[in-house]
């Protein structure tokens, strides 16, 4: 599993995010309702009183981590969103980390789209903050886009919501249409020739 989220956690590394990292590793690999405390304890090497001395159930752990790793995939997006790229290119590396950034965030990816979890009430809190946070995000890359004069966009808040949309329809089928790093990077570049010219044919 990649660094990205432990490299995220280590600027203030404490007893907690260690609970964290390991419990985010166990619900990827054996899903949140098959990992017990026991086995978060287990992995840390220590005695589950350890872990509710930082949280009061399992629960409480995978909210933490669902949260961190929004906040993660929210961070790398906003350093895209603040660069200093054109618009275009802006918009290209925005798509491009976004989906390689939840290929690595398993558990947000499930908890953002699978609906068995609708019983968990904080969910719904973090994937409306996520989906309002990207429209903004995106609204910002276009704005700019149209000020330079490199995009031609009527209605931008329309634009936003709608290609905000179409990146969460793309990500299920992508994530399992490829097997190699080349490939994704393939099927992203046709998705953005697609956003960025259509499909028309031009002479």
């Amino acid at each position: 599993m990649s660094n990205i989220f432990n490299s995220f956690v280590l600027e203030q590394d404490t007893v907690r995010n260690s609970i964290l990292k390991s419990a985010r590793d166990l619900f990827a690999k054996y899903g949140y309702r098959k990992t017990t405390m026991e086995d978060i304890a287990l992995t840390l090497r220590k005695g589950k009183s350890s872990l509710y001395y930082y949280f009061r159930n399992k629960e409480e752990i995978f909210q933490a981590v669902i949260e961190l790793e929004a906040e993660l995939l929210e961070t790398r997006l906003r350093d895209v969103v603040n660069s200093n790229y054109k618009p275009r290119q802006k918009f290209h590396d925005y798509v491009v980390i976004r989906m390689e950034t939840l290929r690595e965030l398993e558990n947000y990816q499930k908890a953002m789209r699978d609906e068995t979890y609708g019983d968990y009430y904080f969910f719904e809190e973090v994937r409306e903050n996520s989906e309002k946070a990207e429209q903004e995000m995106l609204k910002t890359i276009m704005e700019e886009g149209v000020t330079s004069g490199e995009f031609d966009i009527k209605n931008l808040k329309l634009a936003a919501i709608g290609i905000s949309t179409a990146l969460r329809g793309l990500e299920m089928p992508l994530f399992r249409g490829v097997e190699n790093f080349d490939d994704f990077r393939l099927q992203l570049d046709n998705i953005l020739n697609i956003l960025f010219y259509g499909i028309l044919k031009r002479s």
